[in-house]
Formats: C-alpha cells, sequence, structure tokens
C-alpha cells in the first residue's frame, strides 16, 4: 500500500507510465490493467495526439483509464483537446467516464483528468449521444504545486465509488479552499474576526478613519498582486515572463524594508504604468524592460493611494503580511486558460479572481454590522448557470438575426458538438456577432460579460478558424493605420486576441453602483485579452499591445436612475452649444484606443475643459435657460471612481436604440428596507411596476425591457416571487401581453450559498408574444441545469405556481 509520503513525492517528478499505474492501483480497488492501443483514424485526433492508450478499466467506477501523449500542436488547445478525447470515449466503446494522464513529450508536466458524462438514448432510438460531459484536471510534475491534488485527490485514500471520485475532483473545494485563505488575509489586513478570533486593523492609512476605504484599498491592492500574479505565468517562447516572479517573491519580500513602497508601489505606478521611454532611469535596466507598459487604467494610482505624496508613512503595510499573503499563493497552480462549464481545470484561473472580489465586497462593513454586498442585493452567479444563461441568450439573439435552422444554431453553440454551416451562413453569423451589444446592469465582478465574451469567441472559432472573415468584417470601412495594426496581428497569429479586442470594444457594457465592482470586471477583460497576446522579445513592449480604456465600457452608476427623466430633458435651448455634447462624444469613442498615458490625459483634460465651457454658461444664464442633459453632462466625470447617480445608454455608451441582450443577476432588495435610496424616487420616476411593497428586481426587469432594441432579448435569475405575488402583478400584465416569454426555468432554493430565495432564469424577446413558451422544471439543484429534460408548456407551469389565468394555452 502507498504511503502519503511516497504519493505526495510521485506527485512532484515528471511522469512515467509505471508510477501512473502504481498510484491508479492504490486509488482504484478494482483497477483491472490491461494495455490497449487506440488507433487514431480522425485528422483532428492525430493532429492533438501523438498516441493514446487504455491502461485498463474499473468497473465499480464505471471507469477507463487511458494515457495520452500530447503532440506540438496540441499547446493552448484545451477545448479541442476535451473534445477529441470524448469522441475517442464514444468511438471506441469505453466506460462512460475515464481517468487520463495527458503527458508532453517532455514529460516534466502533466494533467491528470477526470473525464465525466453520461449516455441517453435520443427519439427512443438505440444511438447514444453524450449528455453533460466535463472535464476536470490537476496539473501535476516538475515545479507544479501539488498540494491541492494531493489533499483532495490521493490524501483520501481508495476511492469508494465513482460519485466519491468525482467529488475529488470538484472545483468547489478548491475555490473555497483558495478564497478561504484569501479572505483570513484580507480580513487581518483590514481587521476583523476570523473563527472567533478578532484581529487589530494592521493597514494604516493616516488621512482617512473611514472603514470602507480601508476595505477598497485592500480591495484594489491584493487584486493588482494577483493580476500580477497571472503575469508571471504568461510567458514567451523563450520561457521568460512577463513579469518576473522575483519581484512577487518572499525573498523579495525579506530584503526589503519596506516591501510595499519600495518594491510594490514603482512596479505599480512607475513600470506597469508608464510607457517604457518615460520610465524613470532607475527603471530602465533590462531587468525591467521585460515588464510591458500595460495601460488599461489597472495600475493607474486612484486617490485613495495617495501615492503622489511626498510621505510615505501615510500608508503602512507590515513585511509580515506579505510573507503570509505570498505562501498561500505559493501553495497553489495559477494557469492563464481561462476554465469553461465543459473543461475545468482545477488551478487558480481568471475567472477565480471575479469569485474572489465578489465575495470580498460582500464581508462584514464595520460601520453598518451587515453584509455590504449582501446590503445591495448582489450575490456571485455559479458558472454553470451563467453558461446556460449565455447560451440560451445567444441562441434566441442569433435565431432572430439570421433565421438559421434551429438545430444548427445550438450545435454552433454547444462545446460538444459538430456542427455544418455553409459559407453564407457563416456570413450572417459574422455580422450578426459584429453587431451584437450586450448589457449587464448589475455587473459586479463580470461574470455575464466575461461569459458573453468566451462563447462568442468560440463561435468564431468554429466556423471561422482562421479568423479571415473575421478580419474581412472588422476592416470594412477603417482607416489605414487601424487596418495595418490588424494586419499586423493577423500575421503574427495573435487570432483570439483580434477576436476579443474588437468583441470588447463594440459589444460589452456593463455598470454596476460599486466602484470597486467595476475595477474587478475592467480587470477580467484585461487579463482575458492579455492571456491571448504573442509576447515577441525582440519587440518593443515585447510585441504587448497597451490595454485600451474600458471607462466607456463599463461605469459606475445607478442603472435604475433615468437620465431623460422629465418632458424638456432632451430639448435644447438657445443658450446651449450643442457642439460641446458633440464634442464630447467624439472623445467617448476616442478614448479607448488611446494607449499613450500622455495622450489619455490630454483627452481627460479636454473633457473636462469642454465641461468647464458648458458650466460657464449656465452660470452666466439663468440655470431655467438650460435642459436637464446639459447640467448632468457638465458635471459627469467618467475618470474618476465616483458613483454617477443617473446612467443613460446613449450618452455613456453611444447606444441609441437599443441593446440586442440584457442579461444577469439583478440585486434582490424590497423597497422597503432600502436605506441609501428613497424608494419613492422610483415612483416619481414613473416606473410602471413600482409597488412600495416590492423588490428592487422588479424594477430591473422594466429597466431591461426600456433598454432593449427591436426584437433584442433579455436574460434574467431572479427570485420568482413576482411571478405569484401581488406586488409582481404589474410586471406581470406588461410584459406577459407585451413581451414573448421564450423560455422559463424553475431553479427553486439555494442556487446562490448566502441566499435562499426560490429562483428561475427567464427569457423574453422584444417581440410580439407568440405564445410560443417552454417551462423547464428541475427538482434539485445538482441537476437544475445538467439534466434539463421535463419540459412544460405555459399553461403547466402556471398551474403549478398558481400564476394568474392570463398566461393558459391558447
Amino acid at each position: 500500500m502507498i504511503t502519503n509520503n511516497e504519493a505526495e513525492e510521485i506527485l512532484k517528478e515528471e511522469y512515467s507510465e509505471e508510477k501512473f499505474i502504481y498510484l491508479i492501483k492504490n486509488l482504484i480497488s478494482d483497477f483491472n490493467e490491461e494495455h490497449r492501443p487506440i488507433e487514431l483514424s480522425d485528422s483532428s485526433a492525430k493532429s492533438l495526439f501523438n498516441n493514446v492508450v487504455e491502461l485498463g478499466e474499473s468497473k465499480k467506477c464505471e471507469l477507463s483509464i487511458l494515457e495520452v501523449e500530447l503532440s506540438d500542436n496540441s499547446i493552448n488547445k484545451r477545448i479541442s483537446i476535451t473534445q477529441e478525447i470524448f469522441k475517442i470515449i464514444k468511438n471506441y466503446g469505453l466506460k462512460n467516464n475515464a481517468i487520463v494522464s495527458f503527458v508532453d513529450k517532455n514529460k516534466k508536466k502533466y494533467r491528470i483528468s477526470l473525464l465525466t458524462s453520461e449516455y441517453k438514448l435520443r427519439d427512443g432510438k438505440a444511438n447514444k449521444e453524450f449528455s453533460n460531459p466535463r472535464r476536470y484536471s490537476y496539473l501535476l510534475g516538475v515545479n507544479a504545486k501539488t498540494k491541492t491534488a494531493y489533499d483532495c485527490f490521493f490524501k483520501k485514500g481508495k476511492v469508494k465509488d465513482l460519485k466519491d471520485l468525482i467529488d475529488r475532483f470538484s472545483i468547489e473545494v478548491v475555490d473555497g479552499q483558495f478564497y478561504s485563505e484569501i479572505v483570513d488575509c484580507f480580513t487581518k489586513l483590514v481587521g476583523g474576526k476570523i473563527k472567533d478570533k478578532e484581529y487589530p486593523t494592521i493597514l494604516k492609512i493616516k488621512k482617512t478613519n473611514d472603514k470602507n476605504k480601508y476595505k477598497e484599498f485592500a480591495i484594489r491592492l491584493i487584486g493588482r498582486i494577483i493580476f500580477c500574479r497571472f503575469l508571471c505565468e504568461k510567458q514567451s517562447d523563450k520561457k521568460i515572463p512577463l513579469l518576473p516572479s522575483a519581484m512577487l517573491s518572499l525573498n523579495s519580500v525579506k530584503k526589503s524594508n519596506n516591501y510595499y513602497h519600495e518594491v510594490l508601489e514603482p512596479l505599480f505606478f512607475e513600470i506597469l504604468n508608464k510607457n517604457q521611454k518615460q520610465r524613470k532611469d532607475k527603471f530602465s535596466s533590462q531587468f525591467y524592460k521585460q515588464i510591458p507598459y500595460l495601460n488599461g487604467g489597472l495600475f493607474s494610482p486612484h486617490i485613495d493611494d495617495y501615492y503622489h505624496c511626498s510621505d510615505d508613512s501615510l500608508i503602512s503595510i507590515p513585511n509580515n503580511w506579505f510573507i503570509d499573503f505570498f505562501n498561500i499563493l505559493n501553495e497553489y497552480n495559477f494557469t492563464v486558460d481561462e476554465n469553461t462549464a465543459y473543461d475545468i481545470e482545477l488551478s487558480i484561473d481568471p475567472e477565480m479572481l471575479g469569485k474572489i472580489f465578489e465575495n470580498l465586497l460582500r464581508e462584514i462593513d464595520p460601520e453598518t454590522g451587515k453584509n455590504k454586498r449582501k446590503n445591495t442585493g448582489s450575490f456571485y452567479t455559479p458558472k454553470k448557470i451563467v453558461d446556460f444563461m449565455v447560451d440560451k441568450s445567444i441562441f434566441y439573439y442569433l435565431k432572430e438575426k439570421t433565421k438559421i435552422n434551429e438545430e444548427k444554431l445550438k450545435n454552433l453553440i454547444d462545446y460538444t458538438k459538430d456542427v455544418s454551416i455553409n459559407e453564407s451562413e457563416k456570413k450572417y453569423i459574422i455580422n450578426a456577432l459584429y453587431e451584437i451589444t450586450i448589457l449587464d446592469p448589475a455587473c459586479g465582478s463580470g461574470a455575464f460579460p466575461i461569459g458573453m465574451l468566451q462563447k462568442i469567441v468560440y463561435i468564431l472559432q468554429k466556423i471561422d478558424p482562421d479568423a479571415k472573415l473575421w478580419f474581412s468584417k472588422i476592416t470594412e470601412n477603417v482607416d489605414n493605420l487601424f487596418r495595418k495594426e490588424i494586419e499586423d496581428r493577423f500575421k503574427d497569429g495573435s487570432l483570439d486576441y483580434i477576436r476579443k479586442l474588437i468583441v470588447i470594444k463594440n459589444s460589452i457594457f456593463g455598470i454596476d453602483l460599486q466602484s470597486v465592482a467595476v475595477e474587478i470586471s475592467k480587470l477580467r477583460c484585461f487579463l482575458s485579452l492579455i492571456i491571448e497576446e504573442k509576447i515577441n522579445d525582440n519587440k518593443s513592449n515585447r510585441g504587448i499591445k497597451p490595454l485600451p480604456n474600458l471607462n466607456f465600457k463599463f461605469v459606475i452608476a445607478n442603472s435604475l436612475i433615468k437620465l431623460n427623466s422629465g418632458k424638456d430633458f432632451y430639448q435644447p435651448t438657445i443658450f446651449e452649444n450643442n457642439d460641446y455634447i458633440k464634442d464630447m462624444e467624439n472623445i467617448r469613442d476616442e478614448y479607448f484606443d488611446s494607449e499613450d498615458e500622455n495622450k489619455k490625459s490630454e483627452i481627460e483634460s479636454k473633457f473636462k475643459y469642454i465641461q468647464q465651457k458648458m458650466l460657464l454658461t449656465i452660470n452666466t444664464y439663468d440655470n431655467k435657460n438650460f435642459s436637464k442633459l446639459y447640467h448632468q453632462i457638465s458635471t459627469w466625470n467618467p475618470f474618476s471612481n465616483e458613483s454617477t447617480n443617473w446612467f443613460d445608454a446613449n450618452w455613456m455608451f453611444g447606444i441609441k436604440n437599443g441593446f440586442n441582450i440584457v442579461v444577469g443577476n439583478p440585486p434582490y432588495i424590497q423597497l422597503q428596507k432600502d436605506k441609501e435610496m428613497s424608494k419613492n424616487i422610483y415612483k416619481t420616476l414613473n416606473y410602471k411596476s413600482y409597488d412600495a411593497r416590492g423588490d428592487i428586481y422588479v424594477l430591473f426587469y422594466e429597466f431591461g425591457f426600456n433598454n432593449l432594441s427591436k426584437n433584442g432579448v433579455l436574460c434574467y435569475i431572479t427570485s420568482n416571487q413576482w411571478m405569484r405575488s401581488e406586488y409582481g402583478k404589474k410586471l406581470r400584465d406588461e410584459v406577459f401581453q407585451n413581451y414573448q416569454c421564450n423560455l422559463l426555468v424553475n431553479l427553486g432554493p439555494n442556487v446562490f450559498k448566502n441566499a435562499t430565495v426560490d429562483t428561475n432564469i427567464i427569457v423574453f424577446s422584444k417581440k410580439e408574444n407568440l405564445h410560443s413558451t417552454k417551462a423547464i422544471t428541475c427538482d434539485d439543484l445538482t441537476s437544475k441545469l445538467d439534466n434539463l429534460t421535463s419540459k412544460f408548456n405555459m399553461s403547466d407551469f402556471v398551474e403549478q405556481n398558481a400564476i394568474n389565468t392570463k398566461f393558459e394555452k391558447n
């Protein structure tokens, strides 16, 4: 019997088939060893795999054991690898589930993956198809961090059954463990209680006693450090990372008298935030030249960072805190590949940032004694639900926009299905995805915008793998400079970078009331772009294009407060200079692509100068001579981190005719308990669905419909109380009479760990109600999205849930 120490050591060594089989024998009691080479007949499989061998099976766990040697062509093709190995499992009559070792030729590092799926009969026939295929992977081998794999997988001894095996590959366990340790560090920094022990505040900010400022600083600091940790993982072909890991090492902390001021502040504000030509002489050595200028505002010093103050003692963080924090980071593998619900690496990936910070925003507020994020009614949406909602939203959008066969569209969106699309259909899809506009009105940490970005890019990869159609579309009617830039990216193979950049520029928009949430949404976009960069160590800035500015893509604002309230709002007076507004609109469009720090400052100054002229005009004449629009725009500061108490899609985003998709998880707050906003203001804003006894998410439905384009799609996950309560009657009367309900999924309680509310997913289209609604119910959380098989028509669902009789079947 293998000892714990022996298992732990094997995980840290380079791969060998003998040791892998030894581990499996000690894990799976009925493992039957039998070598059977699998002949690769499919061209896709041949390009990804050098060879595939079945090593044996377990009947108790319904499990095949495979060894796969990856080819050089498999690099950065996680989804393709998973798709092909599932085809092999199906075509060669293997067990539904498999443990697979995926090994590079050098065998230094490898992955042990669990692939799970179910077979189901289709239309009563004997042909089989996959249901809910998933791949979960641990990274192992030389220099890999193996603690998580050892604790979760091997330390527990022999596997009892398939369920026990699946539990050992749980991403929730890894996420929960990492998050718990990060929260401990956060609490020790800002002060608070951990497991009945009270910790003092060790972060010192001399100019404020505001506990929320302390927390926001701590979240910003942790976010920047973890972002930098991902930069250490992104390497060139020469294995040179974007950021030397030495700067984020324990040794670096121990050698510094004041690590924050001596290392991190310069790294954030003088290196990552400065064009290499503008850096100070002490940061011009070759060591620092390998660190690219990033732009994007992530590392621009906030006013609350107090960076430009001469007194370093304004911010104080003990070195010991960084030692504890880095010790935690060093226990985990970080990966720059983004997980999907289909292919999950049990490492810390970019999505984990969202989970961490969405939950940090929920930490106890010392001033109120209440849960801050809970007060805003926000809860992190599980990845499976996000992916499901993204898929349905895009499906209904493409169905209306392209008129392509439904089955083709479903297969197009599905990670597990092949699809045959002709050239004409490809162009329809490319055009539709180029034009799509998507809004999350309560974006939190960016789960839905990033989910949308990932799925759109996947569809583009699937129908246009060489990106020629996409290149042709995005370079229509553009200036030569932009075309040249895209051509260069196209030539160096940065195809997904091109796809993502244009999707972010054209299609992705988010709003949140909390500034830190908006910062994290931007950070997620930045990471998603950086991981697609092609690093060239011989080029200026190592070939890294500075990140775009997302100030007019994600805004800090109250979605529900309408800028255009009042009859005279958009009616300019003779005293108003309309050229000012046009100039500011041009600035909004120009700012996204502005790379140079000086150019950005110039644009921001120009924006503020125009506002000053508008204010001067207002002060010169009677205020009554100016429209509300003129007043509001003259004081809006999109470059600050302060929340704006109004929202307007036309002015903030340049969207005049509504969004094609509005998607998200609106906050849940009873209007009677809304302390930050008088509930009466929503009544004065003429919300038709307003009811003083109601919940704020009801108003978000109305907001969503008001901001949809013709034939646009709204997809929300909310409490389902509005469908049977008195306070939801106004909304029911409005939406089910005037909009088409495409889909309803009843999820029941316990979707969110910190809320027990009954929830549903619902998808509407802004078109005539054709009574074609399909309702789906699932009895328990574990099967709700994996087995969407019990279908009811709307009248059946209405009868079950006692919703009013208006929805009876025709």
